[in-house]
């Protein structure tokens, strides 16, 4: 027979796994935000994970959780820089980012050549894979 007791333990129980169901669904929002905020500046997004977790206050939702996570980010695939996301509950207070080089590959250069316009040396051939172009005038 079930009495108060047991209503009381599975209140309990089922109150728990609300929080952290809870906390998962921040979870996912602190990623999402994360991979827009790199996409954005054209960063590679690394790794998201949590930092810290509290009850707090919400403004103008009462309590609910008071998230902080780490973010690594890189700007050429070689280097790693950390960045912080704070949310308050399912909304985000803000991301801060430390100060990073742009990202190399904007930095490529652009194609100068004309494609079939007759390469080395003016002749009616072009400078391609199949081409025999000894003159280093191909560019």
């Amino acid at each position: 027979m079930i009495d108060l007791y047991d209503i009381v333990i599975l209140m309990a129980l089922a109150g728990i796994g609300a929080f952290f169901w809870q906390l998962r669904r921040i979870s996912e929002l602190a990623q999402f935000h994360a991979q827009r905020a790199c996409q954005q500046r054209r960063l590679q997004l690394l790794n998201v994970a949590r930092s810290k977790a509290k009850l707090g206050r919400i403004p103008g939702g009462g309590i609910g959780w008071v998230c902080e996570y780490q973010c690594e980010f890189s700007t050429d695939g070689m280097n790693q820089l950390t960045a912080r996301i704070e949310m308050l509950g399912q909304r985000l207070k803000g991301i801060h980012m430390p100060l990073y080089p742009e990202p190399e590959w904007q930095q490529a250069p652009t194609a100068r050549g004309r494609i079939g316009m007759g390469g080395c040396g003016g002749g009616a051939s072009s400078c391609g894979p199949k081409s025999n172009c000894s003159s280093g005038s191909c560019r």
